[in-house]
């Protein structure tokens, strides 16, 4: 009897720890205790098991469902498990609804678990299951707290597996409210001010005004109203206000639904033809264009862009060649019209890489090229050894380090026409005023609509070089050509030696200071190879020429072919610094602050952009905006779009926009926001945040 009483205390003894294998340690953080458990005992190789993310809120404390409502962020669960073992999403279980001071969210309190599904294969032959986790909410009362956790453990693998008593109940729970596929029909239509559905085939003892309604898909319906519903001959019919986010219809939409009985019903409803579209702002009404509307906007765009800094140094080249024709409108109408041609075509070339690379799937906006160090670091390059020309150190010769210079000086088509590439090519990272709206509609059309707005963009950009050829008034303008001209030549090689070593700071900021002392090490190869080449008495020989074109080309490509060095993961933070009280921008730390009803400014920009700079140190950096800001206690979150930020290029999009700089002011207490303009003045900036 001894002996057997214990074998069982034994077996018992091992037992235990499987037991608690199966679930990870509890972690307590701001009023939330969390754990991640295991359904089962074990896992069982070619069955599925369900794990399960338990949250235990304080009280009147919450978390947030799969479409969060007005504020706040859905938890998320990222699991880490061995190869061949797959996870499904989390299964939610139906949320409850909370309220505050208007603002309508949908989550959890008390206690409440989230189910994960995982299938084991038949083939898995370890004999434990390591399960990794990590957890991402955020937690609200009045004021909001992100949260994070990570979670470990090892459940064994057996042949068959008993359920964990100790978690039975929150499983049952989650299982019993997850929202079951209804067979009814839902139909959907957007009017002027409301979502009208359609319910055919529900139960004739269904009813769904005493029903509690969700919206699983976000930015549809007004959170805060309910669907009316009356019956109909065959079915049920409501209204529900849209949502002050609603742009368009998504391609489905889903419904989750609480009946008497406390059984959750899913509806989904199919809008076929409807495309989706990025979603809008909260609050932000992005105007509906037309195509005429959009390519004035276009046109209007490239106008002003010729004003922006960044075009300056092509225009100081163009103007070199306007000026040298100035005599001959026959040639400067020429001129015109193949620096027009080369604009328009390089427009359209991004466009279409745009468009092909969004359609795979890449979130990418405008300036996407200068997002990418070796394209700026071979720009840099171009302009040095065009500026070294202009400076007389060198002039048009060489068969390999000539190249790029015969194709933007002179005075033929080639120029004319490389010249107006190389001014797109340079102007992309500026978004001049019409210019953000235009592209930021062109960019959620269809290919041709798209084509076209570029295609006017392009011409706005060289409408005052083709009216110096079309307007013999214009043109009588230009002094005529002479001696002077080869001073006012050197003269204009500033702005372009300018122009590099900006892109040598943005080059420096995407990468580190070591991969701008190389590019710098670079341009002074190049320098030396174009001064010898320059040398042309004492350089006879086609070989030496030959050889130190060679060498400089060979010294450039290895600058650019060198290990991308990456910045610091606290660059963002650092450039941030730079103004005063300001924040990095991230979509958590924007939903925390919208949540906890506190003002923000929101400032996206970028390195490469010079409206950005510009705004940011004529506008946003003076002591009368500073004070506006600590006067209305407004949170100052800066984007920094230098490199490629997905989420960013995300944010831009529910604007409208496809590129920077995008200034959006959000009032106290959850309002409506509002877009600034994209030229800042310091009264304008400061008079819109004290009249929130």
């Amino acid at each position: 009897m001894r002996r057997a009483f214990a074998r069982w205390v034994l077996a018992a003894g091992l037992l235990v720890p499987a037991i608690a294998g199966a679930a990870s340690p509890p972690v307590r953080t701001d009023h939330l205790q969390s754990r991640l458990v295991a359904e089962t005992t074990a896992a069982v190789p070619g069955t599925t098991l369900t794990l399960g993310l338990l949250l235990e809120h304080d009280p009147h404390w919450h978390t947030y469902w799969r479409n969060p409502g007005d504020s706040g962020l859905a938890t998320t669960i990222a699991l880490t498990l061995p190869a061949g073992v797959t996870a499904e999403p989390i299964a939610w279980p139906h949320p409850q609804r909370f309220e505050l001071s208007g603002i309508v969210n949908f989550g959890y309190g008390g206690r409440r678990l989230l189910p994960v599904t995982i299938a084991v294969p038949a083939d898995y032959a370890a004999p434990t299951l390591p399960v990794r986790a990590a957890a991402n909410w955020l937690i609200c009362e009045v004021e909001c707290i992100p949260g994070k956790a990570e979670y470990a453990f090892e459940l064994p693998v057996a042949a068959k597996a008993g359920i964990d008593a100790r978690w039975s109940a929150d499983f049952a729970a989650a299982r019993a409210d997850q929202p079951r596929a209804s067979t009814a029909t839902l139909a959907l239509a957007a009017d002027a001010d409301a979502i009208a559905l359609s319910l055919r085939g529900l139960q004739a003892e269904a009813a769904p005004p005493q029903w509690q309604w969700f919206p699983e898909t976000a930015e549809v319906f007004a959170n805060g109203a309910a669907p009316q519903w009356q019956r109909t001959a065959d079915g049920w019919q409501a209204r529900w206000p849209k949502s002050e986010y609603f742009t368009a219809l998504p391609e489905e939409v889903a419904l989750v639904a609480v009946d008497g009985a406390g059984s959750a019903w899913r509806f989904a409803a199919s809008t076929a033809g409807a495309a989706a579209s990025p979603a809008a702002a909260p609050g932000v009404a992005i105007e509906p264009l037309g195509l005429l509307t959009a390519l004035l906007l276009a046109f209007a765009g490239g106008v002003i862009l010729n004003l922006m800094p960044c075009v300056f140094p092509v225009l100081s080249i163009k103007a070199m060649a306007a000026l040298g024709s100035a005599d001959d409108r026959a040639e400067l109408r020429r001129h015109g019209l193949w620096y027009a041609l080369g604009i328009v075509a390089t427009f359209l070339a991004l466009a279409a890489a745009l468009l092909a690379l969004r359609a795979g799937g890449e979130q990418l906006g405008w300036g996407f090229q200068l997002q990418e160090p070796r394209f700026v670091a071979a720009v840099a390059l171009l302009l040095f050894a065009m500026a070294l020309s202009f400076s007389g150190v060198w002039e048009l010769g060489g068969r390999f380090m000539g190249a790029g210079q015969r194709l933007t000086e002179g005075h033929g088509a080639r120029a004319s026409f490389f010249t107006g590439a190389l001014a797109v090519v340079v102007a992309s990272p500026c978004t001049a005023p019409f210019m953000g709206t235009a592209l930021g509609w062109a960019l959620a059309q269809p290919a041709l609509a798209a084509l076209a707005v570029f295609v006017a963009l392009g011409l706005g950009l060289a409408a005052p070089m083709l009216l110096l050829g079309f307007v013999p008034a214009l043109a009588r303008m230009l002094p005529r050509s002479g001696p002077w001209l080869q001073g006012f030549r050197q003269l204009l090689a500033f702005p372009l030696y300018l122009t590099v070593v900006w892109l040598l700071w943005v080059y420096g900021e995407q990468t580190s200071p070591l991969g701008m002392a190389r590019v710098l090490a670079a341009l002074t190869a190049l320098a030396f190879a174009l001064w010898l080449i320059g040398r042309r008495p004492a350089m006879r020989s086609r070989t030496l020429r030959a050889g130190a074109a060679l060498a400089a080309a060979a010294t450039a490509l290895l600058a650019l072919a060198l290990p991308l060095s990456a910045p610091p993961p606290a660059a963002a933070a650092v450039r941030a610094a730079t103004d005063a009280g300001a924040e990095p921008w991230s979509e958590r730390r924007l939903a925390e602050l919208r949540a906890a009803g506190t003002p923000v400014l929101v400032n996206m920009t970028a390195a490469w952009c010079i409206t950005c700079l510009a705004n940011e140190r004529v506008a946003l950096s003076s002591d009368t905006v500073r004070a506006a800001l600590a006067e209305r206690g407004v949170v100052y979150l800066k984007g920094d779009w230098t490199r490629h930020d997905e989420a960013i290029t995300r944010y831009l999009q529910r604007y409208g926009r496809n590129g920077v700089p995008l200034y959006v002011l959000y009032p106290p207490g959850g309002g409506e926001p509002r877009v600034l303009p994209q030229l800042l003045t310091t009264d304008g900036v400061a008079d819109a945040i004290r009249s929130m």
